[in-house]
Order: C-alpha cells, then sequence, then structure tokens
C-alpha cells in the first residue's frame, strides 16, 4: 500500500479554526479572500487561478480581474490544490477539505454555511420556526450569487449579518461520504475484522473529532478496503 498521505498543517487550522475573520451573509466564503490555487479537472486539465469556497452551495468560485465567476459544472472539478498545500477534492457536490488520502480512501472536512440557522427565529416558549426556506433566502442578501464584483463584496462583507458555519468529517470511499464515526466506518469492513478494529479503537485512543486520530484510522482501515 503507497503511504498515507497527510498534510501536517491541517492539524494546526484545525485546532485554531479556518477564519481569519467570520463569514458574513455578504462575505459567505470559507477563506478570508481568494487564494492562489491549482485546479484538476476529471478529463485532466489543469489550471490556476484564485480561488474560494463559497458556503451556500459548498461549490468552488475563481476570479478573472475583479469579477467573480464559477465553473459551468461543480462536478468537473476533481482537485482544488492551494498554494499553503491544503487540498480540496470533490465529492458528493461539495469540496471536502484532506486530512489524509490514501488509494483507497480520503478522510477530511466540509464546512457548509447554517443558512437554516441565521434564517429561524423566535417562536413561542423560547422554541424557533421558519418559514419558506426559498421565501427567506431569495430575501436575503448573499455575497457572491448576485452580486458577482470581488471589489464591492471585499468592501460590503462587514455589512452582513454573521453566519454561522457547520463542519462534518467524512470518510470518502468510492467517491461516496461516509461520516466519520465508529458506526459507520465498521461498516465498510469484512464482518472478520470488526472485532479487531475495536480493539484497535481502543488501543489507540481514537479520537473521531481529531485529524490525527482519523488519519490513524484512515491507514489501518485502507488495506482492508482493498482486499
Amino acid at each position: 500500500m503507497k503511504r498515507i498521505v497527510f498534510v501536517e498543517m491541517l492539524l494546526s487550522l484545525f485546532s485554531v479554526g479556518l477564519f481569519a475573520s467570520e463569514p458574513t451573509t455578504m462575505w459567505p466564503y470559507l477563506f478570508d479572500d481568494f487564494q492562489e490555487a491549482v485546479i484538476y479537472t476529471h478529463d485532466g486539465n489543469r489550471g490556476e487561478s484564485k480561488v474560494n469556497i463559497h458556503l451556500l452551495r459548498n461549490d468552488l468560485h475563481y476570479l478573472n480581474g475583479s469579477q467573480i465567476y464559477t465553473p459551468d459544472n461543480q462536478n468537473e472539478v476533481s482537485r482544488v490544490v492551494l498554494a499553503d498545500n491544503r487540498v480540496f477534492v470533490r465529492c458528493e457536490d461539495c469540496f471536502i477539505e484532506v486530512f489524509g488520502e490514501t488509494p483507497q480512501a480520503i478522510v477530511g472536512r466540509r464546512v457548509t454555511g447554517d443558512f437554516d440557522r441565521l434564517l429561524q427565529t423566535p417562536g413561542a416558549y423560547g422554541t424557533s420556526s421558519s418559514t419558506s426556506a426559498v421565501d427567506k433566502l431569495s430575501s436575503l442578501q448573499i455575497g457572491g450569487i448576485s452580486n458577482l464584483n470581488y471589489d464591492l463584496i471585499r468592501v460590503e462583507r462587514e455589512n452582513g449579518e454573521t453566519l454561522p458555519v457547520t463542519e462534518r468529517i467524512y470518510f470518502v470511499v468510492g467517491g461516496e461520504l461516509y461520516s466519520a464515526n465508529k458506526r459507520a466506518v465498521t461498516k465498510l469492513l469484512p464482518k472478520s475484522e470488526k472485532k479487531a478494529f475495536g480493539a484497535f479503537l481502543k488501543e489507540n485512543k481514537i479520537k473521531w473529532k481529531d485529524p490525527e486520530s482519523l488519519c490513524k484510522v484512515l491507514e489501518y482501515i485502507s488495506p482492508r478496503l482493498a482486499q
């Protein structure tokens, strides 16, 4: 088996967070600014641009001068490699930030904007309620959607509401996402391996939200997935 690929920088990024400043509805992007990157497509093409990931649909946006563009087909993008070596892969209509990778699997994180939580309004007895998400989103100003001028939304970013985000960690196997938890990962293994896998988790004190622990899990399951 090829040696596991692991971006060590992600450990520190995971602990301190992705954002130099909080995303807002006027700047609903993963990165504080557009980043230099190499973009790879499934048909073997390669291009370079400044990119960001929009948190509404987890889509790639790129700059051409001061204008923001999106690929005609997001799913034609296979991989995005930033100048600081962070890697993102496209899977199931979203981008996954890679913590570790083998020929058999990937472990990484998806970050999305929690627009549902943003749009909730207080209801009776402290509960929350929301009208149609479509109606509310259509009335909400969202940067990078209708306004595609980079300079303008960059200036207006602080004028929006703070955008809460949701982070989820997954294993990617055969192009499909599996939640990074004991139950989901155990189901990927042959029945004969389940007892040994449980012993491995206990011996290594695996923490399911810790990238270093998850890369140990990745290294353990990869040769077994190859069988």
